[in-house]
């Protein structure tokens, strides 16, 4: 799926505010922002741009967006999460009656995969703003700088992305598994290393003969707060009110058994 190219100056992702700093401490928070469809439209451009697979994620994904964000200075990555494109992964995910014959631990809708991930070349090593001054980082051993905006920006969507993305994309059927348990991500050996899953507390799953891993990370549990809201995002989606409907008229259908 491809998206036609959208104009610059609308899709920007630099702020206008100048940025604070005091000395060589770097005082700028890093946050989040879960984005709307405008939003999604304008993080969909950025991947097919800039990422190094230039595509998008496809609708039938179901994804969501979120900005990370660098105090004053706007808009510097994207995360994109959707649906996992495949239904099953067995010992550890797959359909409602693989978990009930015990074939898989959770059913495939409590896995969501982290399907893009792209950080702007200005927050990259080179680039202007990679420093101290500018982004959360260590000292390592040897006396370099390394920079955990990544790292520290997946932590910010672990905690997050289960609410909010069940709050955007309600389940239908609140009788049946629906939280979060994992996130998931793929790696390409021949682009990436990843390091920054490792970072972000990633556990390494597998690695198949094309090079490509499969990294899977714990998300915590629903609060009784995120769970109501999401029941209540549920109860009033029409989607899932329409699913809900054609279940109940088809058991309605259905010839009695004496």
């Amino acid at each position: 799926m491809r998206r036609s190219a959208a104009p610059a100056s609308k899709y920007s992702w630099r702020g206008s505010e100048s940025l604070q700093h005091e000395g060589l401490h770097m005082i700028v928070g890093v946050s989040l922002a879960h984005l709307d469809a405008d939003g999604l439209r304008w993080a969909q451009d950025i991947v097919w741009r800039y990422h190094y697979r230039h595509a998008t994620v496809p609708t039938r994904a179901c994804p969501e967006a979120w900005a990370v964000r660098l105090g004053p200075l706007g808009r510097v990555g994207c995360f994109i999460v959707g649906r996992p494109q495949s239904t099953r992964c067995y010992p550890w995910y797959g359909s409602l009656g693989d978990v009930a014959t015990g074939r898989a631990a959770l059913s495939r809708w409590c896995v969501l995969n982290l399907a893009r991930v792209w950080f702007s070349p200005a927050v990259q090593p080179g680039g202007e703003w990679h420093s101290p001054r500018y982004l959360p980082g260590y000292t390592d051993r040897r006396g370099i700088w390394r920079s955990t905006l990544a790292s520290t920006a997946i932590g910010l969507l672990a905690r997050r992305v289960g609410a909010e993305y069940l709050t955007a994309r309600p389940p239908v059927f609140l009788d049946e598994p629906y939280a979060i348990h994992h996130l998931m991500s793929y790696c390409d050996l021949s682009q990436h290393k990843g390091t920054i899953y490792r970072a972000a507390g990633f556990d390494l799953c597998r690695t198949n003969r094309r090079g490509i891993q499969t990294w899977r990370l714990p998300l915590p549990p629903l609060t009784a707060d995120e769970d109501a809201a999401v029941r209540a995002a549920s109860a009033t989606c029409a989607r899932a009110r329409r699913f809900r409907a054609g279940r109940a008229s088809r058991q309605l259908a259905l010839p009695l058994v004496a």
